[in-house]
């Protein structure tokens, strides 16, 4: 089975990533908040106990001496206690500035400079992260990787006492993120494998990828938690690993938790709540046979597990229809040329389960008129790398064409005969565009080369195609609805 790595969540994260203010989980080494099952924030208070805030979060943005600072899907910024005995509505509305200004700026890494506040702490820092006492960064060295930490300036006592256990200067995987939580610190490596290394005892456990597009992990109540994203929702739970390592001290898993005492008042996207409230089992199917985004049940899974035998990035196949699912079916209605929705029909379903079912393909062709999620990655890479195609639209219109036409001619792409430069984006040309190395610099067109011969002056034979003769486009299929 074809097995790529997609590099979409990578290139949305990096420009979160850079300026290090975005996090799935945050520590001062007493509470920890992450963004768990449901993607709600679950808190390890500083009682020790672990409760949840029941509203879908995008973000954890800090934790100072009295709260932890969150934001919400809703776009609310939420203050908890740190005993988890009650929560604010900071901001029901928040603007850029209101987020910035809630915002843990210990520090800031930008194109390899790490700094905090006007120190510099390396000039070849590839991620990092903090527990607000010791900062933690990954070095690239001639030779590698390696793991680095120091105190926070003001910390220097206590960034003693926590350094104890933790191991310097190890080698580590080139990394997409950095993250710590109170009990571990975890790498998200490029080839999406994570790297866990305990702070009670410094020891180091490798686990292998589980999906396409992971770009960040944390190591939270003794469980792996495993992120993806979007450009709307940075952080989107992926998969959950249980007795992924064991600690010296366990607290007993959320799901295990007494009833939390925060219940908001929020009210969460319409999208991520099912507003049907069912006395029986909830149904994942209508009478018409369509299951809608938000279903739960036994189709479900097998819908996700189909999906991924076929490689599309579903994540974790828990019958739960929610955002990670919806990019995996939104991917395979670009596939079958079906224009996508927030639910399934039969039609797709017949289509998920034949034989002939297409696997995953991040590079498959696309062309003008096509409109999806493969668009949208397309144009966000394109604008990445300098050729903006003005709207993030999904949709390959005029401007995507432009944008594409000049990328061809950055790769040195000869269009096919009669066909019109930029309204034909090829699998080679995606490859170079969304591999794990971009082409961003201009590729030299190879000079013809004549065909040897003994006879120099002869004349080609009558089969042997022209070598100046570029392979035509395959012919375009158009985009049909059900």
């Amino acid at each position: 089975m074809k097995r790529f790595v997609f590099l979409l969540a990578a290139t949305v994260m990096t420009v979160i990533l850079a300026s290090g203010c975005a996090e799935p989980a945050r520590t001062d080494g007493t509470v920890t908040a992450w963004i768990g099952e449901n993607n709600e924030m679950f808190m390890k208070c500083s009682d020790g106990v672990t409760r949840k805030l029941s509203a879908p979060m995008k973000d954890i943005l800090s934790i100072s001496e009295t709260d932890v600072v969150g934001l919400t899907q809703a776009n609310q910024v939420l203050s908890v206690k740190r005993d988890g005995s009650g929560y604010s509505i900071l901001s029901a509305n928040a603007t850029e500035e209101e987020i910035a200004g809630q915002t843990d700026r210990t520090f800031q890494l930008e194109a390899g400079k790490l700094t905090v506040g006007d120190t510099v702490v390396s000039e070849k820092a590839a991620a990092a992260a903090t527990d607000g006492i010791l900062l933690y960064w990954v070095n690239r060295e001639d030779n590698g990787y390696t793991l680095m930490y120091q105190g926070i300036p003001g910390k220097e006592k206590e960034a003693a006492e926590r350094a104890l256990h933790v191991p310097k200067s190890i080698s580590v995987p080139e990394p997409i993120s950095l993250c710590v939580t109170g009990e571990a610190i975890a790498l998200t490596g490029t080839d999406r494998s994570i790297t866990v290394i305990r702070l009670d005892d410094g020891k180091v456990q490798g686990f292998p990828p589980s999906g396409q597009l992971t770009v960040a992990a944390c190591m939270a109540d003794n469980r792996l938690y495993r992120y993806t994203g979007t450009e709307t929702l940075p952080w989107m739970l992926e998969t959950i690993q249980n007795d992924a390592i064991q600690l010296s001290t366990v607290t007993p898993a959320p799901a295990n938790t007494p009833a939390p005492t925060l219940v908001p008042t929020v009210t969460p996207r319409p999208t991520a709540v099912r507003t049907a409230a069912p006395t029986a089992a909830p149904r994942d199917e209508q009478s018409d046979g369509i299951i809608y985004k938000g279903a739960r049940g036994s189709t479900v899974r097998r819908i996700q597990r189909r999906l991924q035998e076929l490689g599309y990035p579903v994540g974790y196949a828990d019958g739960d229809y929610g955002e990670q699912t919806q990019v995996a079916v939104n991917l395979f209605y670009d596939a079958i040329h079906v224009r996508e929705r927030s639910y399934i029909t039969p039609h797709m379903r017949s289509k998920l389960f034949a034989r002939n079912a297409p696997e995953y393909d991040p590079y498959m062709p696309l062309q003008k008129g096509d409109r999806g999620l493969s668009v949208l990655y397309m144009q966000m890479m394109l604008k990445k790398i300098g050729y903006d195609p003005v709207k993030l639209d999904g949709i390959y219109g005029e401007m995507t064409i432009k944008a594409v036409a000049e990328y061809q001619k950055l790769i040195g792409y000869v269009p096919a005969e009669k066909e019109v430069p930029g309204e034909y984006a090829s699998h080679e040309l995606l490859e170079k565009l969304l591999g794990p190395e971009p082409t961003t610099t201009p590729t030299a067109v190879p000079t013809e080369t004549p065909k040897p011969t003994a006879q120099p002056t002869a004349a080609p034979a009558p089969t042997a195609a022209p070598t100046d003769t570029p392979t035509p486009a395959p012919t375009p299929v158009s985009n049909t609805n059900l």
